[in-house]
């Protein structure tokens, strides 16, 4: 640019605005106070280590395991048409008739008929007219040779067919070299997903148990176990082999232990199995705990060196009145008059899981909401509302369906209109319990006895349970002020901070819809911090946002173009290259957050629906360069260095914003400034151009992508003064 070794009362000084080393994006403050590599917005992007800004990856779906839902609108009484042939190409199949169909479009059918191809694709579809005499259905997955005779005709009304997810869960499994899943509960059956075949298991429900609201989904030992609010949970043993399938945990009232008296007691091998007889039936089984309760009179305290309370885990079962258990000791002597017991509480008394929403699993313990009472037989159990809300109980270690619900029961905020949100198994034996406007911690509960309860601050609380995560010392969640992130190093100091993290994205945070704020999904992955919640009136989560560690800086308000679309539930599963954030949306697509290089979001939104592929719709806007000065200016060119990313070409729109005097220029876009060629892989460039001498007291730029991801590293301005009058300027 021109410059002058001296400069005249009536010259325009020369100015330049440089933005560069991009890190963050803040849109509390005005765009005129943000500082150097701060923008004013970024939507669908990611900051790199080298202070670029890139539009980011695309969503991959990875599965969608469900047929199709039993009932979609609109909805028509179809009369039943057969094929004259049925062929298939990749995951669509194409089904033509001979003569006129009269189906619509984009409706729901029900296809029966169709042989040879897996997974099964009759049932209720959603259809694609092709020309009159053919139509066409999209399943994910498709393999085999099709064959049959097609029958197309109305959707039919179908209690097994699942048309919603209601629950999500990693799952590692231990018998096979730690294979990693994800597990999704849909209203008749669930469905386990391997991430390295993208695979689904499908894991059947107890005859007549149905789902038809959110569950929680827990991993305990290799097993997964589905809480739903208000009935009997049910567990999966693991076992993906032969016919995997749920069943309702031990329920109704517990059978409290009875003593043993024992006939028999003596060592049988070199290993110190010891062998039990009693008189009846002992009623016990193999992982039962039992208790030495009675010593008797033959010296079984000196030789066996236990007293009584001491515990063991039956090894085996012989018969109805013989167990076995392991001992290190080999020199005891037959001993009869022994009392022994299955482990008995030490209160007044075990009771089942009492039919919670979510449970945490603390200590090799389950803890879960106390909110109702089991009482009845197993199999006919009785539900009582407690109508509590601010108490959690603990299940004995290793035994999640055995609770000791007056050891194992505490109570939080009493008196208050205060209740449980979430809880969280933090370092050192302390549970993080976060209500709704307080936080307690309770400590020490390897042995529940002795387990101690404090509370730590009732300044503030937690909106949503599932938004609450740990990063190394620290505890983000979601509450009424914003995201926290607490800092539990000083217990006592727990607040932290006095503003929440999210204080620099306030306009954001204001957005989410507070009836619907308790869906918010949080998790944490590769230094970042994705939050799912429903902006702008939605009650549903149809927004991330992301917080970037290493930058400390709010990344990115991410978002899909497609008004259904929804992050349901958020995870993180998947080992060594499987290893990601993972989005499962109620329709019951299994989704790879930043899973894609070309820039295209890969979803589906309706279950037995086809595949949308959409590109992503990047978005940023720097801060209001000033130049170094207050004064109007008359903006003379810019220049912008960019670089497509090395998987696929670049273009973006690009414009300028002015206040005072404001307007928007058009910049046109990379193609237009590249020679009407978007910008090639991996290719970058220096784009210049002029604004037209606009004035006005500051100018942004916003880059807008159309294809491509392309890499934004430098932006710059160039003007000069334009009024150096003292009148006022409007």
């Amino acid at each position: 640019m021109a410059r002058y070794n001296k400069y005249q009362s009536y010259d325009d000084i020369p100015v330049q605005g440089v933005e560069s080393g991009f890190k963050g994006f803040n849109n509390r403050l005005r765009p005129d106070q943000l500082i150097e590599g701060v923008l004013s917005d970024s939507a669908n992007g990611r900051f790199d280590i080298g202070g670029e800004w890139q539009t980011r990856k695309g969503v991959s779906l990875v599965l969608a395991p469900f047929a199709a839902p039993q009932f979609v609108l609109p909805f028509y009484t179809y009369a039943n048409k057969s094929s004259s042939a049925v062929s298939r190409s990749s995951d669509v199949i194409q089904i033509d008739f001979g003569t006129d169909h009269a189906f619509t479009t984009s409706t729901l059918a029900n296809v029966s008929g169709i042989t040879g191809i897996t997974p099964d694709p009759n049932g209720n579809r959603a259809i694609t007219v092709v020309d009159a005499n053919s139509i066409s259905i999209s399943v994910s997955g498709l393999s085999g040779t099709v064959g049959g005779t097609a029958v197309v005709g109305a959707a039919k009304v179908n209690t097994n067919e699942v048309n919603e997810v209601f629950g999500a869960e990693p799952f590692y499994d231990d018998s096979a070299s730690n294979q990693a899943y994800i597990v999704i509960a849909g209203n008749s059956s669930a469905q386990a997903v391997n991430l390295e075949t993208n695979t689904a298991t499908t894991i059947a429900y107890p005859s007549g148990e149905f789902v038809s609201a959110e569950v929680g989904l827990k991993q305990f030992a290799n097993k997964i176990y589905m809480f739903r609010d208000g009935l009997i949970s049910m567990v999966w043993d693991g076992v993906l082999t032969g016919s995997p399938a749920f069943a309702l945990v031990s329920n109704g009232a517990y059978t409290q232990p009875v003593s043993l008296s024992v006939t028999a007691f003596e060592i049988t091998d070199n290993r110190g199995k010891v062998t039990v007889s009693t008189p009846s039936t002992h009623g016990l089984s193999v992982g039962d705990v039992v208790i030495l309760t009675d010593i008797g009179s033959s010296g079984l305290l000196r030789t066996f060196g236990q007293n009584p309370d001491s515990e063991w885990v039956v090894d085996e079962i012989g018969s109805t009145s013989i167990f076995y258990f392991v001992v290190n000791s080999k020199n005891l002597d037959s001993i009869s008059d022994t009392k022994w017991s299955a482990r008995i509480s030490q209160s007044m008394g075990f009771s089942h899981m009492p039919a919670p929403p979510w449970a945490t699993v603390h200590q090799n313990r389950l803890v879960c909401p106390y909110n109702y009472l089991i009482t009845g037989s197993s199999g006919s159990a009785t539900i009582t509302d407690r109508n509590v809300r601010d108490e959690l109980i603990f299940s004995r270690p290793f035994e999640p369906n055995t609770f000791d619900h007056i050891y194992g029961q505490f109570t939080f905020s009493p008196g208050k209109s205060d209740y449980i949100v979430a809880t969280h198994s933090f370092s050192n034996d302390q549970l993080v319990v976060l209500n709704r406007e307080s936080i307690y911690v309770v400590s020490n509960t390897t042995d529940i006895k002795t387990a101690s309860l404090s509370l730590i601050t009732s300044e503030l609380g937690c909106v949503a349970r599932q938004s609450v995560v740990q990063v190394g010392a620290q505890i983000i969640f979601l509450s009424d002020n914003g995201v926290y992130s607490l800092n539990f190093q000083d217990l006592y100091n727990l607040r932290g901070r006095d503003l929440p993290i999210s204080e620099s994205i306030n306009s954001t945070i204001a957005r989410i819809n507070p009836s619907y704020a308790k869906n918010a999904k949080g998790v944490y992955f590769d230094n970042r911090y994705y939050l799912a919640v429903p902006l702008d009136g939605s009650s549903t989560n149809n927004h991330l946002i992301i917080y970037n560690f290493l930058n400390k800086q709010w990344e990115s308000i991410d978002s899909i173009n497609n008004p259904v679309w929804r992050y349901s539930r958020m995870l993180v599963a998947g080992d060594e290259d499987t290893r990601a954030v993972y989005t499962v949306n109620s329709s019951g697509g299994i989704h790879k957050i930043d899973g894609a290089t070309d820039g295209v979001d890969n979803i589906i939104t309706q279950i037995g629906g086809s595949q949308s592929n959409l590109p992503v719709q990047g978005s940023m806007t720097t801060k209001m360069i000033l130049a170094g000065t207050l004064d109007r200016k008359k903006w003379v060119s810019w220049e912008l260095d960019i670089q497509s990313s090395k998987e696929n070409s670049s273009n973006a729109a690009l414009s300028a914003i002015t206040e005072n005097n404001d307007g928007i220029i058009d910049l046109q876009t990379i193609e237009s400034r590249n020679g009407g060629e978007p910008l090639a892989i991996d290719e970058d460039i220096s784009i210049r151009g002029r604004f037209g001498n606009p004035r006005s007291y500051g100018i942004q730029f916003k880059i807008d992508t159309t294809q491509g991801r392309p890499r934004v590293r430098t932006i710059r301005a160039i003007g000069h003064k334009a009024f150096n009058s003292t009148s006022n300027a409007i």
